[in-house]
């Protein structure tokens, strides 16, 4: 009998039970970590009052800057991941990186100038994260979480694309309601992300 060959697109799947103990913490660390950080820069987003789009550009280049740092640290130190998942995390936070910067850097544009680059550069950053979060997820009967992730970001980032025109105060709260809502989802990844592989392991 002829083994099955592995399709290259399986190289760039966190498929847990493929992964060692240590490779699975280290995902769970990202996944929580990015949902807990969404959740609370989606918060400050909704409470602030007396908001202004130069917070919102700064505020959403932290939020890129911290996940960009936390995917590189994956990437790079993380051992028993798929390389093909690597590469492709360092390149997302490679964009994330730019991304973040771009928004701190110019958050002092005036008006719609400023809209218009927070509406870019988010929606665009957000169709990307959505798309990792779906080839990840692969074909795996527990990756519910994750398509749910991935597609809640890339409708996020397609409205966001979609509209231009915002108000501030439009973009304030849809900004800080999908933040909430995709880390959320984010967190419900990190729990459930591995459990049955860990179990098995141990």
């Amino acid at each position: 009998m002829s083994t099955p060959t592995e399709e290259p697109i399986d190289a760039l799947q966190l498929a847990a039970e493929r992964l060692t103990t240590s490779a699975i913490k280290v995902v769970r660390s990202l996944l929580a970590f990015t949902g807990i950080v969404a959740v609370a820069m989606g918060i400050i987003l909704l409470v602030w009052p007396g908001k202004t789009m130069k917070v919102v550009a700064v505020l959403m280049g932290i939020y890129f800057l911290v996940i960009a740092v936390m995917r590189l640290w994956a990437g790079i130190t993380a051992k028993g991941l798929p390389a093909g998942w690597r590469i492709l995390d360092l390149f997302m936070a490679l964009l994330l990186l730019l991304g973040g910067v771009f928004m701190v850097r110019n958050s002092a544009l005036a008006g719609a100038t400023l809209v218009l680059a927070i509406v870019i550069v988010v929606g665009v950053l957000w169709i990307f994260e959505g798309v990792l979060a779906l080839v990840e997820s692969g074909k795996h009967p527990n990756s519910g979480w994750s398509i749910a992730f991935g597609l809640l970001s890339i409708l996020a980032g397609i409205i966001v694309i979609a509209t231009p025109s915002w108000s501030a105060a439009a973009l304030f709260v849809f900004t800080g309601v999908m933040l909430v809502i995709t880390g959320i989802t984010a967190i419900f990844r990190a729990v459930r992300f591995g459990k049955e592989a860990l179990a098995a392991l141990d």
